[in-house]
């Protein structure tokens, strides 16, 4: 495969002399990367955008190798303990596998988290990613995305996620968007000031809930100012996170007995409505799915501030949500990445300004100022920025300032029976 792939290298490029540089770049980056940087060539090429294969491979490939000798140097000094981390499954087979469920019945033993989290966090499971949403422009009621999955080992899995489906061929029940995802960081955020509530099933299945108020939840994200019209979308919003489902096709992993996996974020949700002081007040008890619990419970995440439900653009949130998990992982290095691809990597839909280049920049531009304005849990500024590329303006984000000492409860606490 590795001679493979540096024979169609120079079968493309041409640049027969440089090909112990690309043996070198193949051998320190790994084929994943050079493959990934390959594919974009030729995407380029096809597009009409590029006339020099080689000079554009080199330079990529270049910039690729510059940030492996900025990290050996970082590892040389290395940064304090990072108390907030991205967790990752030790294997393919346990990222996976750990999403089969168990069987919901019995009596139910309700309790909280032995070790909960600590006030002001949203834990948000590091499984879900901003594959899992979309746009509101987009007006498809179900799709296909590659999402990517990656485990402590390195190994990437480039699985298809079927967006609006329970399985392939299933009728469209519509794809959840940004405001969807920011819905489920607030409930997330109530259900951790709830103080992490549980059921327990005697099959081992667990299921995380909360009560909240809708105008509880309006005020979680933010909400200046509702009205019963307002309040009325936002229970319609949280019914669709219950019904608008996820399938993933793992065929293509060879894992033992799963080959497809269909679910929901949310397991139930119901409604209760009641007066209070002369005015109707709606309050659901929200049962988030199976898959979502036990990776709250396990401890499956990164941890985030409360002010993630609080932004504003859809565009905006994605790439926070998108960018954050990276950020944290490089310990202050810079992440970069071309607006084309960054439209890939986000699986934002079809439009006419994804293929000009001054309108890419101006749009992404627009997401700048509110994305500036975020900071992690442990008070590190999010530092974005648009930049000139080769042949494309580049999105380049870091963590700025000094990280404040946490009291957060972050270590895993002894493993409870689970789902997982």
């Amino acid at each position: 495969m590795t001679s493979y792939l540096i024979d169609e290298i120079l079968d493309v490029t041409k640049d027969y002399k440089s090909r112990p540089f690309f043996e070198k770049a193949l051998k320190e980056l790994g084929e994943s990367v050079v493959a990934e940087e390959f594919g974009e060539l030729k995407y380029q090429i096809q597009t009409g955008q590029v006339h020099n294969p080689a000079k554009y491979l080199t330079a990529l490939l270049k910039r690729q190798l510059d940030k492996i000798e900025t990290n050996k140097v970082k590892q040389k000094n290395p940064a304090p303990k990072e108390k907030i981390k991205t967790y990752f499954e030790d294997t393919q087979l346990m990222l996976f596998t750990n999403l089969q469920p168990v069987k919901i019945e019995g009596e139910v033993v309700q309790s909280k988290m032995t070790v909960p989290y600590g006030k002001g966090i949203i834990p948000w499971a590091t499984f879900i990613s901003s594959s899992f949403f979309t746009l509101s422009t987009n007006k498809a009621k179900s799709d296909r995305v590659l999402a990517k999955f990656r485990a402590l080992n390195g190994k990437i899995s480039i699985v298809p996620l079927f967006r609006g489906q329970i399985k392939p061929g299933d009728r469209e029940r519509g794809i959840l968007t940004a405001e969807h995802a920011k819905i489920l960081a607030a409930l997330e955020s109530i259900w951790v000031d709830q103080g992490s509530h549980k059921n327990t099933y005697p099959s081992g299945a667990v299921t995380c809930y909360c009560y909240v108020s809708i105008r509880e939840l309006a005020k979680a994200l933010d909400w200046k100012t509702f009205g019963g019209e307002q309040l009325t979308w936002l229970t319609k919003m949280v019914y669709d996170i219950k019904t608008m489902p996820y399938y993933l096709d793992l065929t293509g992993l060879n894992l033992k007995d799963i080959t497809g996996y269909g679910f929901s974020l949310l397991n139930n949700v119901e409604l209760v409505e009641r007066k209070k002081l002369g005015q109707t007040e709606t309050v659901l008890k929200v049962e988030f799915s199976t898959p979502l619990s036990i990776q709250l419970l396990e401890r499956h995440t990164v941890s985030r501030p409360k002010e993630l439900a609080h932004i504003h653009g859809e565009l905006a949130f994605l790439i926070r949500l998108f960018i954050e998990p990276i950020l944290i992982s490089l310990n202050g290095a810079e992440y970069s990445k071309r607006l084309t691809d960054l439209i890939k990597e986000l699986s934002l839909p079809a439009a006419k300004w994804h293929k000009h280049k001054s309108t890419r920049k101006l749009i992404f531009e627009k997401t700048l100022k509110e994305l500036n304005a975020q900071k992690t849990i442990d008070g590190r500024t999010i530092i974005v920025s648009i930049e000139k590329g080769l042949y494309d303006w580049i999105l380049t984000a870091r963590l700025g300032g000094e990280k404040k000492c946490l009291e957060l409860q972050t270590t895993a606490p002894a493993k409870e029976k689970s789902a997982a």
